[in-house]
C-alpha cells in the first residue's frame, strides 16, 4: 500500500488551494512545498512509530482524531486552520521535542521559506496525515510496518553522519572550580594616577606660593613693632622749672 502517494492525492495545491493564503506565500510556492512537506511528515511518523516510547502517543491521536478532515480538506482548512495548526504543531512538539527543528531546518533551506513557515506547515498538515494514517490503522504498531514499506526521499536526520565532532555545548556561566586570576594593575590606569597626583601637588604649590594657602610654619597675625624713641615727643627741661 502506497500511502504516501495516497497523501499526495488527497493534500495538494488543488485539494488545499487556500493554505497558501493562511501560510503568506505566493500560490506558485505552494505545490512544490506540500510536494517536500508530506514526505518529512512520513519520515517522522516511521521513526516514532519505532520508538516504544511514543506508540501509546501516536495510537492516542489516531484514536482520537476526525476522520472526516480529508472529506473536504479545504473547507477543514478555512472553518479550522488555526486549531488545526496549533494541535499538529503541539503533537509534533510531544513527540520530538527539540529535535523537531532537525525536520524543520533542512526544508527550509530546500524551499527557501522561513523555519516558522515550514513549521506552520507540518503542523497544519499533521491532523491530515494522521487522519489518512487512522482510516488504515488506530494501533501505532500495526501502523508501523504500513509506513516501513513506504520509499520515503527524505532522509531523517538520525541517519545523516556528522562530519565532525560536535563541540562541547559552551556555557555562560561562570565555572565555580575555576580559581579566578589575579590580573596585574593595567598600565594606562598607573600613568593617568601618577599624572593627575602631579597636578595636583603642582596646584597645590601654586596655591601656597601666591598666598592662598599659608605655610604652615607662618603666623598669621603680625606682631607688633615696638614704637620708635625718635618718634616720641621730648619732654622741655625748662619747663619743669619752677
Amino acid at each position: 500500500m502506497d500511502l504516501l502517494n495516497l497523501a499526495k492525492s488527497r493534500l495538494n495545491a488543488e485539494t488545499l488551494p487556500d493554505f497558501s493564503e493562511l501560510l503568506g506565500i505566493e500560490a506558485t510556492h505552494l505545490p512544490p512545498l506540500l510536494e517536500e512537506a508530506l514526505p518529512v511528515l512520513f519520515a517522522i511518523f516511521t521513526k516514532m512509530t519505532q520508538d516504544p516510547n511514543k506508540t501509546t502517543l501516536i495510537t492516542q491521536y489516531l484514536t482520537e482524531i476526525d476522520e472526516n478532515l480529508l472529506e473536504n480538506p479545504n473547507t477543514a482548512l478555512i472553518e479550522y486552520g488555526p486549531e488545526l495548526t496549533r494541535s499538529g504543531k503541539s503533537g509534533l512538539a510531544k513527540l520530538l521535542g527539540p529535535k523537531l527543528t532537525d525536520y524543520i531546518a533542512p526544508l527550509a533551506k530546500s524551499t527557501g521559506l522561513g523555519e516558522g513557515k515550514i513549521a506552520t506547515t507540518l503542523g497544519t498538515l499533521a491532523p491530515f496525515v494522521i487522519a489518512l494514517f487512522s482510516q488504515h490503522s488506530k494501533d501505532a504498531n500495526e501502523l508501523q510496518p504500513l509506513l516501513a514499506q513506504e520509499k520515503i526521499p527524505h532522509p531523517t536526520p538520525e541517519e545523516k553522519t556528522p562530519s565532525k565532532e560536535e563541540s562541547p555545548q559552551k556555557s555562560y556561566l561562570p565555572d565555580p572550580n575555576k580559581k579566578r586570576e589575579k590580573r596585574p594593575f593595567p598600565k594606562r590606569k598607573a600613568i593617568l594616577l601618577v599624572l593627575i597626583l602631579a597636578l595636583v601637588a603642582a596646584l597645590l604649590f601654586w596655591l601656597m606660593k601666591t598666598g592662598v594657602i599659608p605655610l604652615p610654619n607662618s603666623s598669621s597675625t603680625q606682631t607688633l613693632e615696638a614704637p620708635n624713641s625718635s618718634t616720641l615727643p621730648l619732654k622741655d627741661p625748662s619747663k619743669n622749672s619752677p
